[in-house]
């Protein structure tokens, strides 16, 4: 009888044997054209998936025309992008593409070319929406910009250069880019503060603006609306617009006409990186002060509490708490998480609406001149500004105390409080003077209106409505 220890050893050396001719396959050279095939096939799997995102979203991206009057030729005419997002036929576009002009126009992919009306716009966040009435129409549907990954694939789609229904690739470059002057594809050396973007390596040109970034599964992930680049064409670094803020500007404008925004009460600071690496956090925002007797005092927030999200939307820094707060509807109760001496918490704030406080802080009562022309009250008003350490400028000038739904100095980006000191560089001393003025002016002749808002100057172009 063979000892145990024999077996063992018989077992594992037959066990050997049995291996050799696996372990000599697996040896051999690997076939060159099995290793082709592979690749080859794991590239038309990319390639199907781009087709099958380009088919869906094609059908809801349309070429807009705008023109400043019904007889402008292509010098007197701007154009750019937009998407179907409803099957009643309300289209999302960029604001700074339909604020060239009155006409707007739009061909679908399927070549037919009808007239669009406005519904509103939303110049803080570059949204607009217009509308056509038209059926056999395909709606997009919008993806959870929040779920959206650095280095995935997207295509972003639009006319550049007039380029319709043009497809172009790459991937998300980062998220939640903020805080920078970008410039508007086409529109030379103008900038443009905007709020927060996805950015792509997607090639974005002029008359991409407006049109959607999208995932995959061919849904809108983003408004391509910037670019940075030295000569106006695309150089690798795309913006777009995160569904989720376009989305909710888009049901605002589309149920009310305009946006109504959030407002916490809070003064804020950055939180320092090294500060949210020894909490163990992405990122947060600081409340430096808490202003008056607002959402944020009421919720039970204090200075020095770390906010780290608001209504489920993560606030990594300023750019986001400030989007997070704009998006949350004026009176409704919205979460807020944060760190309080290193512990989480959740408080729950209900948001007042930011331009009525803008209103009582800027004392604007009910009184004051409608200028029915450009849809806004105002109210005569002398300005102290300090020029320098010894010399204080007294600005003569009109505070805009209201604003008409879907005037003209709404649609153009006019807010209350702004503080109006010239129109087409003249200095005005009665609202009443700025209606003559306005009624001697010939149809759809644009003016110019210089204001600040804060301590920024600023001004915007708009058309007047007509007198009768």
């Amino acid at each position: 009888m063979k000892s145990p220890r024999l077996m063992l050893t018989t077992t594992i050396a037959l066990w050997a044997l049995a291996l050799i001719p696996t372990l000599a396959i697996a040896a051999l050279p690997t076939d060159p054209d099995s290793t082709q095939k592979r690749a080859i096939d794991m590239a038309f799997n990319i390639s199907d998936a781009f087709e099958y995102a380009s088919e869906k979203i094609e059908p809801s991206v349309v070429h807009i025309t705008v023109r400043a009057s019904l007889q402008s030729g292509k010098n007197g005419q701007g154009v750019g992008s937009g998407v179907i997002v409803d099957p009643r036929g309300y289209i999302i576009t960029n604001n700074h593409v339909i604020e060239t002009g009155r006409y707007i126009t739009v061909r679908l992919a399927d070549g037919r070319e009808l007239n669009a009306r406005l519904v509103g716009t939303f110049p803080e966040t570059d949204i607009a929406v217009i509308k056509i009435e038209a059926d056999d129409i395909q709606p997009a549907s919008f993806a959870d910009s929040e779920a959206v990954r650095v280095g995935q694939w997207v295509l972003a789609v639009g006319s550049p250069f007039g380029f319709e229904q043009t497809v172009t690739a790459g991937i998300v470059s980062a998220k939640g880019r903020g805080s920078a002057s970008l410039q508007l594809p086409g529109r030379g050396t103008n900038t443009q503060k905007l709020q927060e973007f996805i950015q792509t390596d997607a090639a974005i040109n002029p008359g991409n603006s407006g049109g959607p970034l999208v995932d995959l599964h061919g849904e809108i992930i983003g408004i391509n609306t910037a670019i940075i680049s030295r000569t106006g064409s695309n150089n690798g670094l795309g913006f777009a617009i995160p569904a989720d803020i376009a989305k909710a500007v888009m049901e605002q404008i589309i149920e009310t006409g305009r946006v109504e925004r959030g407002w916490l009460g809070v003064d804020m600071n950055p939180l320092s990186p090294m500060l949210a690496h020894k909490l163990d956090i992405d990122g947060g925002v600081v409340i430096k002060e808490i202003v008056g007797d607002g959402p944020a005092k009421q919720a039970g927030l204090i200075a020095g509490d770390i906010i780290t999200a608001v209504g489920g939307r993560t606030t990594e820094n300023i750019v986001r708490l400030s989007n997070a707060i704009m998006l949350t509807k004026p009176d409704e109760p919205v979460e807020i998480e944060f760190i309080r001496d290193t512990k989480p918490m959740k408080a729950t704030a209900i948001v007042s609406n930011r331009d009525e406080e803008i209103r009582i802080a800027q004392r604007v009562t009910d009184e004051g001149v409608h200028i029915d022309m450009i849809g806004a009250k105002v109210q005569p008003r002398l300005l102290r500004r300090e020029q320098s350490r010894r010399r204080i400028e007294t600005l003569p000038g009109f505070l805009v105390s209201d604003i008409d739904y879907n005037s003209p100095a709404e649609l153009r980006g006019l807010e209350i409080g702004d503080f109006i000191f010239q129109i087409d560089g003249q200095v005005f001393e009665s609202a009443a003077e700025i209606e003559d003025y306005l009624r001697e002016l010939p149809d759809e002749h644009p003016i110019r209106i210089r204001f600040y808002r804060g301590r920024q100057t600023m001004y915007v172009d708009l058309v007047p409505a007509s007198a009768g």
